[in-house]
């Protein structure tokens, strides 16, 4: 796909079978009148440099990276944030003071979409429990620790990898045996599972939540399907909940502000529209 204007966006990947990145930003440009279009560009990894150059020399305000993507576009930006480097990796690229640079706002959209549902929930001192120990699991960490929580407990079936996170902070990040985690839920104010487990087409996740909390906020951040079993036993046992789909609607606005310079809205109009796209494709 060729950029044709400076303010044109899109999301970088290769081999992306479906994005909900366009049906997201189009939306807002439509709103806010934006002079712009959002699109695709699926491209191998030997076109970056002179994708990315292009965007430096202002051919495009910037994009978002999908898989395979990631932690490859690194080496040709000028400067990647704390976010981004806590966790290794980039989703949002824009141009700033005439530098390429790159940040990653999946914990940035976790706390968003947590604060906007359950503005109640003190971040500052809670407790939680991490489900996995990948990508999303570390950015996720990494924003609650930005937000004062004062213990987040990391499970995971790999315990090393659970470690490798606790490194950030290893006062605050404790690692947990996937096969104990039960014996963390009753002393935690937010659960959060990051693994694939309960999505469309994978095993569920096996956790009974009868020993959570009353107020203990569950969320997941599968959002396919929109209501995972694990949500579901949240919501019969009267438990605060958090799906998916808030986040991955909150994780676009940061993009779109350093891109435009305006702080987009989630409206019920744009969750309701990306839900029928999740129902129509899946």
């Amino acid at each position: 796909m060729n950029l044709s204007t400076s303010t044109n966006v899109c999301i970088l990947g290769h081999g992306i079978t479906y994005s909900r990145s366009p049906l997201i930003h189009n939306y807002w440009i439509d709103m806010y009148g934006v002079d712009s279009r959002y699109g695709v560009c699926d491209m191998p990894a030997e076109e970056l440099p002179d994708f990315l150059a292009s965007i430096r020399a202002g051919q495009s305000a910037g994009c978002n990276v999908t898989t395979p993507h990631k932690q490859a576009v690194i080496p040709y930006l000028d400067a990647v944030d704390d976010a981004a480097s806590a966790i290794g990796s980039v989703n949002t690229i824009y141009r700033r003071d005439g530098l390429l640079r790159g940040t990653s706002t999946d914990g940035a959209g976790y706390v968003g979409h947590l604060r906007a549902s359950h503005p109640d929930l003190q971040l500052d001192g809670a407790k939680v429990l991490i489900l996995g120990a990948g990508g999303a699991a570390r950015s996720i960490a990494d924003a609650l620790l930005q937000n004062g929580c004062s213990a987040i407990h990391i499970a995971n079936r790999t315990v090393q990898k659970a470690r490798d996170i606790a490194a950030l902070r290893p006062d605050i990040i404790k690692p947990v045996p996937w096969e104990d985690m039960e014996s963390v839920t009753g002393r935690v104010d937010l659960l959060v599972n990051t693994t694939s487990l309960g999505m469309v087409g994978r095993q569920p996740l096996l956790l009974p939540l009868d020993n959570t909390r009353s107020d203990c906020v569950v969320s997941d951040i599968v959002y396919a399907p929109l209501e995972t079993d694990l949500l579901a036993q949240a919501r019969q046992l009267g438990r605060p909940v958090l799906d998916g789909l808030g986040m991955l609607l909150h994780q676009a606005v940061p993009g779109f502000q350093l891109w435009f310079g305006i702080q987009p809205r989630v409206t019920d109009e744009l969750r309701n529209l990306v839900e029928q796209d999740l129902l129509s494709h899946g």
